[in-house]
């Protein structure tokens, strides 16, 4: 683990800084898996203006400003999907892989928590690896290894007037068909027919229709290997709040039948926040301050912040600039004074949070 030491720097962090910032986030490449050189042009660029960085075990980048007795956690993520985006850095937008998701979020935070050093706060960043997977194992290290924060901020991009208080849950299944071994030519089903006609089935009662609204199950099937002997895929299901997987999964497998086995392989509960919370209300205020109307999303995927609140009882929210309609798109880009606004936001919320965050109960 390499640290670099927090020390004073007198140069402040500008607005263009933190563009120029920005379109080097999104000009380095860091599909889930292959995040190292953006972690560690993070952990420098960190270390640059005062920050305690480090790299831990997983990969994962750290920051930390301040020395207040409660801290808050800027927690986004580094790595992408796979695809080529052309890269642009433009007078109003920078266009990239990553750059909606998350890469916004996750440079606005670093300079959110690099110019609060002055706050009674002391504010921790992070960049996490590998969200983009199903596992998130990044986030699941932070929260296993890591002292629980006073309060969590997670960065995805809920647009700069808009904060997220909900995400749906996923829970992954595998499906598998085994038949014995015969001729192809041979009369009788195949396990590929068995378990196609059984998705149908399956697609008729969830599919991802379900994705329409926050309180319906939707399902994809992905990962499939569909052969005359041996077919098997996984079904990722995204599920609202109060869904049991162990329930799921039986129903499930009444409806794919008997000559399917369904068998359980990750789940991550949903998670959904009161309005009147105090990171909500921290980046409603900073929102509102702004001069703009804040505006509160449930949404229909995951994010970290199912992850952490698996065993981190603690004020959350998620917030970040960006347009997540270009999520994962061929056209993914964030437009400059979005970004702006977002970072600003993000330090306004960060001295709301000075004001109002409680001491922890000794």
């Amino acid at each position: 683990m390499t640290t670099h030491q927090e020390r004073p720097r007198e140069r402040r962090l500008t607005d263009h800084d933190a563009v120029a910032l920005l379109a080097e986030v999104v000009a380095i490449p860091s599909v889930s898996g292959s995040e190292q050189k953006l972690a560690e042009r993070l952990r420098d660029f960190a270390a640059g203006f005062g920050a305690e960085s480090h790299l831990d075990e997983v990969g994962n980048v750290h920051a930390v400003v301040g020395r207040g007795t409660r801290t808050v956690m800027l927690l986004s993520h580094l790595d992408t999907v796979a695809g080529d985006v052309p890269y642009e850095h433009g007078e109003h937008l920078v266009r990239g892989r990553g750059a909606a998701d998350a890469k916004g979020a996750l440079t606005a935070m670093l300079v959110a928590a690099l110019t609060s050093r002055h706050l009674g706060l002391r504010v921790h960043w992070v960049g996490v690896v590998e969200e983009e997977t199903l596992w998130s194992r990044g986030a699941e290290y932070v929260r296993t290894s890591v002292p629980v924060p006073d309060a969590v901020i997670v960065g995805e991009p809920s647009g700069a007037s808009s904060v997220t208080i909900g995400y749906k849950g996923m829970v992954e299944l595998e499906a598998r068909c085994e038949v014995a071994r015969t001729h192809t030519a041979t009369p009788g089903p195949k396990s590929s027919e068995i378990l196609v006609r059984a998705l149908a089935r399956l697609f008729d009662r969830y599919g991802t229709r379900g994705n329409d609204r926050f309180g319906d199950v939707g399902m994809v099937v992905r990962d499939g290997r569909f052969e005359p002997f041996s077919s098997v895929c996984s079904l990722v299901f995204r599920t609202p709040p109060g869904t049991s997987p162990e329930e799921l999964r039986r129903d499930v497998a009444a409806v794919l039948g008997e000559a399917v086995e369904v068998s359980a392989v990750y789940d991550v509960p949903a998670v959904v926040v009161a309005r009147d919370s105090v990171c909500v209300r921290a980046l409603s205020r900073a929102i509102a301050l702004r001069g703009q109307v804040p505006n509160h999303k449930l949404k229909t995927g995951t994010s970290d912040m199912n992850t952490l609140s698996r065993s981190w009882q603690v004020p959350m929210a998620t917030y970040g600039p960006g347009d997540s309609r270009q999520d994962h798109t061929d056209d993914e880009h964030i437009l400059i004074r979005e970004y702006l606004d977002g970072t600003h936001i993000l330090r306004a919320a960060l001295g709301e949070l000075d004001r109002t965050l409680p001491e922890a109960a000794s």
